[in-house]
């Protein structure tokens, strides 16, 4: 008699899986388990932690560069705190260059060509940094003793050569006139001529560092990721339109079903 129970069981469930309402149901509950799994995917996430860590490289260099601006100016005592910040900012490109590498295979990224222009653009203007700042600090200093011997020697015919150094100390990238030097001393017509010299190169480095490059290189995979952020929660969005309509469908197919049941 159990057997025959059993029996009958299995004809009823053979029976009502072959209706359209069951496979009705079966079918939304695999869409519904589709929607969800695209639902929890964190791309959102991923890109807001590239989103962060790109606006605090722009806040860091921007401050290092107001830094930078001092520097220019007058002698740099201690270094330490700027190298320390020149360290972080390489760190940030290269492991951003290394983590993009990784998340193309299974995230959507900006092209490699992107990264590896910030990184390229990041590196040189590190370096450039760490060259400048000690040489002109070492700049400043032998300009503010060469103005002291010049007072020494002649305080009025030292008066246009320590403009033309005032110049130089401003940023100006000025040339020698020899016509200044004609009285002047040989030991400090070297010195000059030699500050004048290393302030140019020191000049052509500055303009490396203030093209602004890596912060446009920034700024362009910035823009990417918020725009991609926003793609991706447009399609988070119709989604969860589309999962809700689908468990109402669902929910009307398995009324439908119990009452065919029961009759």
């Amino acid at each position: 008699m159990v057997g025959n129970r059993f029996q009958s069981i299995s004809e009823i469930l053979k029976s009502r899986i072959n209706t359209p309402l069951v496979w009705g149901v079966l079918l939304l509950t695999l869409a519904l388990t589709v929607l969800f799994y695209f639902s929890q995917k964190q791309q959102v996430e991923i890109y807001n932690r590239y989103v962060e860590t790109l606006s605090d490289y722009k806040f860091f260099e921007s401050r290092l560069m107001r830094k930078m601006e001092q520097i220019r100016f007058s002698p740099e005592p201690d270094s330490t705190l700027l190298m320390s910040s020149l360290r972080g900012l390489r760190e940030t490109a290269v492991s951003l260059y290394a983590a993009s590498e990784s998340a193309r295979k299974v995230e959507w990224m900006p092209p490699e060509q992107d990264f590896s222009l910030f990184e390229t653009s990041v590196l040189s203007w590190v370096a450039s940094v760490r060259r400048y700042a000690p040489l002109r600090s070492k700049w400043l200093e032998e300009s503010k003793v060469l103005v002291q011997d010049l007072n020494r020697w002649n305080v009025t015919g030292a008066i246009p050569l320590v403009e033309v150094l005032d110049s130089a100390r401003v940023g100006f990238a000025v040339s020698v006139d020899e016509s200044l030097l004609g009285n002047v001393p040989n030991s400090l017509a070297k010195r000059y001529r030699d500050l004048l010299v290393r302030n140019g190169e020191l000049a052509a480095i500055w303009n490396r560092i203030d093209n602004d490059e890596s912060l446009v290189r920034c700024e362009n995979l910035l823009q990417a990721f918020k725009m991609q952020t926003l793609k991706t929660r447009e399609v988070k969005f119709w989604i969860q339109q589309v999962f809700y309509l689908v468990s109402i469908v669902l929910l009307l197919f398995t009324l439908f079903f119990v009452i065919r049941s029961r009759k």
